[in-house]
C-alpha cells in the first residue's frame, strides 16, 4: 500500500508539474472533486495509507483516476414531464430494460458486474421511480421534483451500496402519498451513501421519510438534507442481524441535516444500530411525545460536528443510547421545554426481549455541551426534566457541560450508577442533582454538588 501510495503522489506531482491545463479531476466512482493546480498546494502521503491532495485527504484506493478534463461518465437518463416520463439506456449498458406507465418508471437491471449511474430530473405530481437489481449503482438528482400519489416515490430494491449523488446546484423535491403500505418516501434496500452538493427535500406522508434497510451514511461532499415531514422516523435505518452493528448505522460526515414536523425519530438506527456523529451540522426539533431526536439501539459515538436541538415533546430525549455513548468532540447546543425529557439518555434494558441489554453507560470526553432546561417532571410517572440521565455509570474526563436550570423541577444531573470525575468542567445554574455514587477526582464543577 505505501508503495502504490508513493507512486501515485510521485506520478501526480509530475502531471501537475507537466501538463497545462489549470485544474485536475480527481474520481472517485461517479464523483469527482476539482481542484486548481495553482493553488493546489502540497500532495502528501499519511501514515494510515491515505493521500492528501490540497486540503482533502482521500484512500488511495478509492481514487479511481486523476484525469485533467472534466469527466463525462455515460448513465441512464430518467427525465420526467407532467403525467409522462422517459427513459434513455445506453447501448453500452447490457442487462437493462424499462417499463414506463405514465410517470411511473420501472427499472430492473439485471447484470452484476458493472456500476450503473441513473440521471434523474424533471418534474411530476403523479410519478415514482423503483429499480430492480442485485448490484450496487448510483443514482444521481440533477433538478428531480416528484410526488406519487400512490405510494412511495423512489423505492431502489437492491440490496446492495447505493450511492446517492446530489448534483450540485440543484434543488430536488421528493414525496409520497398519504396513507399508504410503503416504508418510506425515499427508500432503498441497501445501503445508502449521500454525496454531493446539491439539497434534497423530502415530505414522508404516510412513514417514515428516507428509510434504508441497512445503514446510511452521509459523506464529507454533502450538501444539505430538508426533511420537511414525516409521519414516523425522519431518517431510518432498518434492522439488521444480531451482532451485525458494522452493517447497520447512521453516520454523518458532512453536510448539513434540517429536520421538522416528525412524528416519530427524528434519526433512528433501529436493532443493533450504531450511530457515529463525525461531522457535518444537524438542526433537529422533537415535538412528539415518547421520541428522540436521535435513537441509537446500539452505540453512539460523537466525534466532531455541531448539534443544534429543540426538544418540545413530552418525555423525550435528544439523545437516546442503548449501550454505551461516547462524546468526544463536537458541540451540542439544545433546548429542553418537554415535561419531562432529556439532553442525553443512556438506557439500560433488561428484558429478555430488548435487543440490547445492560447498557447505560455514557462518556464525555471532549464534546462542548450548552444544554437550557425549561421543563419540569412530567407529573403522571414523575420523570425528571434532566442534563444528563444515565441508567448506569457516568465518566467524565474532558470537555465543557454548561447545563442552565430555568425550572426548579428539573435535575441537571440524575446517574443511577457511579459518576466519576476525573476531569471536564460541569457548570449548572441551579437544582439539586441526583447520584447514586460521587466520585469526583479532578475536574471543575460550578454547583453544589461538593
Amino acid at each position: 500500500m505505501k508503495r502504490i501510495t508513493l507512486t501515485l503522489i510521485a506520478l501526480l506531482s509530475t502531471m501537475c508539474a507537466l501538463h497545462a491545463q489549470n485544474k485536475i479531476y480527481v474520481c472517485e466512482g461517479y464523483t469527482y472533486d476539482v481542484f486548481q493546480l495553482d493553488t493546489l498546494g502540497d500532495i502528501t502521503p499519511c501514515a494510515d495509507g491515505s493521500i492528501n491532495i490540497g486540503l482533502e485527504n482521500y484512500l488511495s484506493e478509492d481514487i479511481d483516476s486523476i484525469v485533467f478534463a472534466e469527466p463525462q461518465f455515460p448513465q441512464i437518463k430518467i427525465v420526467y414531464n407532467g403525467s409522462t416520463a422517459t427513459v434513455t439506456i445506453p447501448e453500452s449498458f447490457t442487462g437493462v430494460t424499462s417499463s414506463v406507465n405514465g410517470a411511473n418508471v420501472t427499472i430492473t437491471n439485471t447484470n452484476t458486474t458493472d456500476e450503473y449511474l441513473y440521471s434523474v430530473s424533471g418534474t411530476s405530481t403523479s410519478g415514482s421511480l423503483t429499480i430492480n437489481g442485485e448490484y450496487k449503482l448510483t443514482l444521481e438528482l440533477a433538478g428531480l421534483d416528484l410526488t406519487n400519489t400512490k405510494g412511495g416515490a423512489i423505492d431502489i430494491e437492491c440490496g446492495k451500496r447505493i450511492d446517492l449523488l446530489l448534483k450540485d446546484g440543484t434543488v430536488n423535491n421528493i414525496a409520497d402519498c398519504a396513507n399508504g403500505a410503503h416504508k418510506g418516501a425515499f427508500y432503498t434496500k441497501g445501503h445508502l451513501e449521500i454525496k454531493g452538493g446539491g439539497t434534497l427535500n423530502i415530505t414522508g406522508n404516510t412513514k417514515h421519510a428516507l428509510c434504508a434497510k441497512e445503514y446510511i451514511e452521509i459523506k464529507k461532499s454533502a450538501g444539505t438534507i430538508n426533511i420537511l415531514k414525516a409521519m414516523s422516523d425522519g431518517i431510518h435505518c432498518g434492522k439488521g442481524l444480531k451482532g451485525d452493528g458494522d452493517n447497520n448505522f447512521f453516520k454523518i460526515n458532512g453536510g448539513t441535516i434540517n429536520m421538522e414536523n416528525v412524528g416519530g425519530d427524528c434519526i433512528d438506527s433501529d436493532d443493533y444500530g450504531c450511530v457515529n456523529i463525525k461531522g457535518g451540522t444537524l438542526n433537529l426539533a422533537v415535538t412528539s411525545e415518547d421520541v428522540s431526536a436521535i435513537k441509537c439501539d446500539s452505540i453512539f459515538k460523537m466525534s466532531n460536528g455541531q448539534m443544534n436541538i429543540n426538544v418540545k415533546g413530552r418525555l423525550c430525549e435528544a439523545i437516546r443510547s442503548c449501550y454505551t455513548a461516547t462524546f468526544s468532540g463536537g458541540t451540542i447546543v439544545a433546548t429542553i421545554s418537554g415535561e419531562g425529557s432529556k439532553l442525553v439518555k443512556g438506557k439500560k434494558n433488561t428484558k429478555v426481549t430488548d435487543t440490547v441489554r445492560n447498557g447505560g453507560d455514557l462518556f464525555f470526553m471532549g464534546t462542548t455541551i450548552d444544554v437550557t432546561l425549561d421543563a419540569g417532571t412530567y407529573t403522571k410517572d414523575q420523570s425528571y426534566c434532566t442534563g444528563i440521565r444515565g441508567d448506569k455509570d457516568v465518566e467524565i474526563s474532558n470537555g465543557d457541560i454548561k447545563i442552565t436550570v430555568n425550572n426548579s423541577a428539573a435535575l441537571p444531573l440524575h446517574i443511577i450508577g457511579t459518576l466519576n470525575q476525573i476531569g471536564g468542567n460541569i457548570t449548572y445554574t441551579a437544582g439539586t442533582p441526583k447520584i447514586g455514587t460521587d466520585n469526583w477526582t479532578g475536574g471543575s464543577r460550578n454547583g453544589q454538588m461538593k
